[in-house]
């Protein structure tokens, strides 16, 4: 019988909380005996978490935003560092969130023996780069989801561990057609699918926009079906007065719209990988503060702000930055996608290129194999 193993695991938003509570699953399998505490979603505490905080309060994003909660994320970090000197555990695991994981680890080593893994290590191939620092210095197992990021920390010294993108475990393909009737929506009319965001802050900053491209969208494709992809945890029943009676709400599975969606409108992050395996074709938006926009372009070093074309190393997806990202420019693109279908097939096929490098399915328990006996099935 395997022996009782107390796991310390941080993740700050909800992506994190879904990847995290597939790993805390595969973990399990090797392990059944494990405690599990740290900061997480509800998905992570359905696995067995203990959670010191709601994650819907870590998940703040924007240089100015972050200065504003700093009392909080303090008084958070105080919490982690009390809990794990209080506990002797056998391993800590962070989650991607760099700005909160990062700090933490000097002070983590300080106080604890354990074993640190940092799964979906921080791009820092994006900006900040003399941050690999950290994870040579602290860090026991560095994990990585991207096909292009083994090579990149081998040349700066750094071995890590690739075994494929954990999304295929987390999603299962279903036919259009039964997507159709969870959905209640025809599947033989054009369908466009709004992804905000998962962050209430980039929700909120994108909707009305989104909302605005639909509706110029639909005058010139009248049979138009229009879906707003929205997390369960976001708070927007101040924004339900802009929805228009044609568009339709989708919280308890947002997935599923952006998976039956002709074409979408993707707030940039993790869902550009996710249109990406659904093999659904769209432009990739994204507004923030000015402030914020300012020092991302001083900064940021890469040349795309979507996953898909970092993958690429091209324009997959057509995106739409900052003051570039309005209705008009938005609408004109889809438009073009919907209204030629050689155009959406080519997008379609190059989406399928991409999703062959991302791996395949077992990666969590690969990871998770990786993690507890040091089995390395890196691919």
């Amino acid at each position: 019988m395997n022996k009782v193993m107390n796991i310390f695991i941080i993740a700050g938003e909800s992506s994190g909380d879904l990847h995290g509570s597939f790993l805390m699953e595969s973990l399990k399998k090797v392990n059944p005996n494990i405690s599990f505490s740290g900061i997480g979603g509800k998905l992570m505490e359905a696995q067995g978490l203990n959670s010191l905080v709601s994650i819907e309060k870590m998940s703040v994003m924007g240089f100015i935003e972050v200065i504003k909660h700093l009392p909080f994320f303090m008084k958070v970090k105080k919490d982690v560092l009390e809990k794990i000197s209080s506990i002797k555990f056998d391993h800590i695991i962070l989650i991607d969130y760099p700005g909160f994981n990062l700090n933490l680890l000097p002070k983590i080593k300080n106080i604890s023996l354990a074993k640190i893994t940092y799964y979906i290590c921080p791009q820092i191939w994006a900006w900040k780069e003399k941050r690999i620092e950290i994870l040579k210095k602290y860090v026991d197992n560095c994990i990585v989801i991207f096909p292009f990021e083994p090579e990149w920390y081998k040349k700066r010294g750094v071995n890590v561990f690739f075994s494929g993108h954990p999304i295929f475990d987390e999603w299962k393909p279903t036919p259009k057609e039964i997507l159709a009737e969870k959905l209640n929506i025809n599947p033989n009319k054009p369908i466009l699918t709004l992804y905000p965001g998962s962050r209430e802050q980039e929700f909120k900053r994108h909707f009305t926009i989104f909302i605005k491209s639909a509706e110029l969208i639909k005058l010139k494709i009248p049979d138009l079906q229009v879906l707003v992809g929205c997390a369960k945890s976001l708070h927007i029943n101040n924004l339900l007065d802009e929805i228009p009676k044609w568009v339709k709400l989708e919280k308890n599975n947002p997935q599923y719209a952006l998976e039956i969606a002709d074409v979408a409108i993707i707030a940039s992050g993790t869902s550009t990988v996710e249109a990406t395996v659904f093999g659904t074709p769209g432009v990739v938006v994204y507004k923030m503060s000015p402030i914020s926009w300012w020092l991302s372009k001083r900064f940021v070093r890469v040349k795309f702000a979507g996953m898909v074309n970092l993958i690429a190393n091209k324009e997959i997806m057509l995106e739409l930055l900052q003051d570039e990202a309005n209705s008009v420019n938005i609408s004109k693109y889809v438009i073009e996608l919907l209204s030629d279908s050689k155009i959406l097939k080519e997008k379609q096929n190059q989406l399928i290129e991409i999703k062959n490098q991302l791996g395949e399915p077992g990666a969590n328990d690969r990871i998770a194999d990786y993690i507890l006996k040091g089995k390395n099935g890196s691919i």
